[in-house]
């Protein structure tokens, strides 16, 4: 069963008066429970390849089908929802909230799912398979490197999701770091997880079962190795209109958004307070400049009616 298929797609960035091509007619497909690398060189397209298949951006021109569906002409609501429902993303840059906990940065993409299990023992089971059982109240700036991906991770993984999109996951760690974060990777295949890597090392690449090589906007080459990994049980998804663009806002996230806008505020105490200070000396200007209006409006009243 092929999960994700592209045709032709052409993406073109302008830098002042000059065009970047950095998708030139790429096509490919990827069957379910296949581990796919693209590799190639800074510059050959392979993350902006990424970036629209996992709706990130969008082509210029192509068709991209998820699961026999046209999904390529979706709006930005729409995206947000493939995004946040079967497909997850792991970054380079790990892209974690700094003031949260591992638990609550595994938790949040729950909150704005409409799924109806939002308890907080799958976020703490996902911790505990990628080793992090014992550090989920930890901030990310009290993790390693690799503690840090294997957090971001288990988020790509919360929701269940039916692809996984890695971007550069070893890049910022060490090996050893590496190493273990491609073991949870290679692990998350074996049990049946598509995954889609992107990667310049070719010691990483060699865990795919298919490599593509992209070379200036185009794929070049490509190199099998097996095929995709037997999966039992089919996924239906539903794509219409009215489906994706659902949203069921619940007091759990008004709560999050709430909880967040306060550590900001505790975290940043000078901001806050000079932001603060602004607000009431604008409010206080606006209501002396309306008491003075009113005041001299009374005055001059009064002096024409003694003018009769």
């Amino acid at each position: 069963m092929i999960v994700l298929e592209a045709e032709n797609l052409c993406k073109t960035y302008r830098l002042g008066g000059s065009e970047i091509r950095a998708l030139q007619g790429v096509s490919l497909s990827v069957e379910k429970g296949e581990f796919l690398a693209i590799m190639g060189p800074s510059g050959s397209g392979k993350s902006t390849l990424m970036h629209v298949l996992g709706f990130l951006d969008s082509a210029d021109s192509g068709t991209i089908r998820l699961m026999g569906k046209e999904v390529g002409a979706l709006g930005d609501e729409e995206r947000a929802f493939l995004r946040n429902r079967i497909i997850g993303f792991i970054f380079q840059q790990f892209n974690l909230m700094p003031r949260s906990t591992a638990l609550e940065n595994v938790l949040l993409p729950l909150l704005y799912s409409d799924t109806a299990s939002r308890k907080i023992r799958r976020p703490v089971e996902f911790l505990k398979q990628v080793g992090l059982g014992e550090r989920m109240q930890h901030r990310p700036n009290e993790l390693s490197g690799g503690q840090q991906q294997r957090v971001a991770i288990a988020r790509a993984l919360v929701n269940h999701p039916f692809v996984i999109f890695a971007d550069e996951p070893t890049g910022n760690l060490d090996s050893v770091s590496g190493g273990e974060v491609m073991k949870i990777i290679r692990k998350l295949h074996e049990e049946g997880m598509t995954i889609i890597l992107v990667t310049h090392d070719e010691h990483v690449a060699l865990a795919a079962q298919r490599i593509i090589r992209m070379q200036d906007g185009r794929i070049v080459s490509e190199e099998r190795k097996t095929s995709a990994s037997k999966v039992s049980g089919s996924h239906e998804w539903d794509f219409s209109p009215d489906r994706l663009g659902r949203k069921n806002y619940s007091l759990r996230e008004f709560q999050e958004h709430f909880v967040q806008a306060f550590r900001m505020i505790l975290s940043n105490k000078l901001r806050s307070f000079l932001s603060l200070l602004g607000v009431l000396i604008g409010v206080a200007c606006v209501i002396t400049m309306l008491a003075l209006g009113r005041g001299a409006r009374e005055s001059i009243t009064e002096q024409l009616s003694r003018l009769g």
